[in-house]
């Protein structure tokens, strides 16, 4: 019990944490929008671009005071000098290249105006040659009543998802944890019960008998639960596998209702140790019983939990398909361990007379424990089941994003950086394209990139002399298809754009003057010889020559590629979140497998000794541990597949996630069933009549 009060403290207080921190970051990103107006009251000018580094989206927010007593943005001390530039702390630590993207680094963003201190973000405040106040937003200061579309929140996992992930992937391990914990002993604590109805004892004086039991390993799992969280409000923690950080201002807003769930969530584990107390039934046999159909309710209700999951989330609105998935699967998940027992329990009676009739003593005591209920083949499967259930989901739901990251990968791959895109939705009249190739070295050309009325063509428009550089012929000033060049990459591109129906034309022309007619300018930009390109340079030379803000990315199929965002911080949430629930599933199973296995061994010590032969232990350990396990294994396997339907997941990345969790599952059933017996037959070694 120490154990599992221990984990329910945490899986509680962890959820009113992250509750905590989601709302601290939506109250600090809507203080630093900006409150917009027009006309005189307009103090400054504000505009958010998207930027990515690796795999990562953050904002960039351009600035400009229009009067010296402007606000300053949240996190700000003073302001940043025209082609300066403020960082966030994580944005200027992950690289000296960054730093260089928007001008000259002067200082960090407080963490009053970061989301959390793990967040990229940044504010700039452009050349004035190249400020474009047609295309910024007019403000009188910052702050509003209402979460801004801006942030570290966009790009992570948001509330609603996490809170759902959480409660499937933690949560119901650590319920099922309380409940197993529950009824280890269960064979000492059902005696003691028996003396004391005999000697008269109530029902409420046997309910405190088990509280007092209980009630020093759950106070000692509390205190440990509230020495592991005692540094979360004191210090700002960095979680594992996710880029982020858990900001203590937002923990200790959090403390009233954390200090609550480590009081309230002992007593609710008393509760559910109480409760689970079966009632005490006299009688005196010694025979195992057919459990009666008092739990027929689950064999009923898993069938509609199983399909109205799938056919649930096809009927439900868009904004709730996920609930009702998420709701579904753990609804699910928890009724096939009762399934599976009342299916093992069944065949018991079946396998009793097939060992009575070859003289096989462990499938005839095999098969006896089995028929005498479904409860103990349920408990025994349960935290097997629910760990593939659990793994399996997670595994399927990750792929979801690493399919999205792999075919980004792949593109990037083939093309590399030898050819780039800088594209911007600001003016570029005061553009200075030779100022641009300059800064980024000799024999590097950037092309103009304009698109047909119809939309299916690109025309690069060049000089001669950048056209004679790549080995093509110089064309007219009429659009021509473009042929094939000395350029690899550029030639690599060509054809990743007709295989997508786009078709790239050239034509010889002023690149300045295409930039600055086009309606969304944008260059092509690569090198003579071929090198790959740094993204970084890039977008530091366009954002100080070309335009106030501008867009670097990998020329791929409809111009631009880059970091999947979301689905990244999402994939390594699901990580975090399913390893969690599954260390805490194989926590649960080594405790009940524990209790179990010395239980199996006691009660065998009579049978060993009549029949003379210690193997009964792995006999009775095949048919009652392994056989039920694996049975349980490919059910949930089973169940799994067909839950995770709806899930937009290639059949083979759920077949090599399933795969791979049934593998794993089979072998700790393995695993469970010798060293169960293992256990049993040390426990039946040291075995002695006792009059009993």
């Amino acid at each position: 019990m120490l154990a599992a009060t221990a984990v329910a403290v945490l899986a509680v207080a962890g959820f009113l944490l992250a509750s905590a921190s989601f709302d601290g970051r939506a109250e600090r990103s809507s203080a630093r929008w900006p409150q917009v107006t027009e006309g005189a009251d307009a103090t400054l000018l504000w505009r958010a671009t998207l930027a990515t580094l690796g795999e990562r989206q953050y904002d960039v927010v351009y600035i400009e005071p229009l009067t010296a007593d402007a606000p300053l943005p949240p996190g700000l001390s003073q302001w940043p000098a025209p082609g300066e530039a403020v960082l966030s702390p994580a944005l200027e630590a992950a690289g000296a290249e960054v730093r260089g993207e928007y001008g000259e680094a002067v200082g960090t963003i407080a963490e009053d105006g970061l989301e959390s201190p793990s967040e990229y973000f940044a504010y700039v405040r452009p050349n004035a040659e190249l400020l474009d106040t047609k295309g910024m937003t007019t403000a009188s200061g910052f702050g509003v009543p209402w979460v801004p579309p801006l942030g570290e929140h966009m790009y992570n996992f948001g509330p609603t998802e996490f809170r759902w992930s959480y409660l499937a992937l933690v949560g119901l391990p650590a319920g099922l944890f309380v409940v197993i914990a529950a009824r280890v002993g269960a064979a000492g604590r059902d005696r003691r019960t028996a003396v004391l109805v005999a000697l008269g004892a109530s029902t409420s004086s046997r309910a405190w008998f088990t509280v007092g039991e209980a009630i020093v390993p759950v106070a000692l799992g509390a205190l440990l639960a509230a020495a592991v969280l005692a540094p979360v409000p004191a210090v700002d923690i960095p979680l594992p596998v996710v880029d982020f950080v858990s900001y203590a201002p937002d923990a200790r807003a959090a403390l009233p209702l954390v200090a609550g769930a480590v009081l309230g969530v002992p007593l609710a584990v008393l509760a559910a140790v109480v409760l689970l107390q079966p009632p005490f039934r006299p009688g005196r046999s010694t025979r195992p019983r057919a459990a009666k159909r008092r739990r027929e309710w689950v064999l009923w209700l898993f069938p509609v939990a199983l399909f109205g999951t799938v056919r649930g989330v096809d009927l439900a609105p868009y904004d709730l398909r996920l609930p009702v998935l998420a709701g579904g699967s753990v609804l699910t998940i928890a009724l096939l361990p009762g399934v599976v027992g009342a299916v093992v329990a069944a065949g018991g009676p079946a396998l009793a007379k097939a060992g009575a009739a070859r003289g096989r003593v462990g499938m005839l005591v095999a098969g006896r424990r089995l028929a005498g209920g479904a409860r103990p083949v349920a408990r025994l499967v349960a935290a097997v089941v629910i760990a593939i259930g659990l793994a399996a989901q997670g595994q399927i739901a990750i792929s979801l994003f690493t399919e999205m990251s792999d075919r980004v990968h792949a593109v990037e791959s083939h093309l590399g950086t030898s050819v780039v895109r800088v594209s911007t939705t600001l003016s570029t009249v005061n553009a200075d394209v030779a100022g641009f190739e300059r800064e980024l070295g000799p024999d590097t050309y950037a092309l103009a990139v304009t698109v047909d009325s119809e939309g299916g063509r690109l025309d690069l428009v060049a000089d001669c002399t950048v056209w004679r550089g790549l080995g093509a012929a110089c064309p007219g000033t009429r659009p021509t298809e473009l042929p094939r060049t000395d350029h690899a990459g550029l030639d690599r591109t060509v054809e990743l754009q007709r295989s997508v129906g786009m078709r790239l034309y050239a034509r010889t022309g002023s690149v300045a003057e295409a930039m600055r007619t086009t309606k969304d300018p944008s260059l092509m930009v690569l090198a003579q010889d071929g090198r790959p390109l740094s993204l970084s340079r890039v977008h530091g030379a366009a954002n100080a020559h070309l335009a106030m803000a501008t867009k670097v990315q990998v020329f791929a199929m409809t111009g631009t590629l880059g970091g999947s965002g979301e689905g990244i911080a999402a994939q390594q949430w699901l990580e975090l979140l399913s390893v969690t629930g599954v260390l805490v599933i194989v926590v649960v199973a080594g405790i009940g497998s524990v209790a179990q296995f010395v239980r199996t061994g006691r009660e065998l010590g009579p049978v060993s000794v009549l029949t003379g032969n210690g193997r009964v232990y792995y006999a009775v350990s095949l048919w009652s541990l392994l056989v039920p396990t694996v049975f349980a294994v490919c059910a949930a396997v089973a169940v799994t597949w067909y839950v995770t339907t709806p899930l937009m997941a290639a059949s083979v990345s759920r077949l090599s996630a399933l795969s791979a969790v049934g593998a794993a599952g089979l072998l700790c059933a393995s695993v469970i069933a010798w060293w169960g017996a293992r256990t049993a037959s040390a426990a039946g070694a040291v075995w002695r009549p006792h009059n009993d």
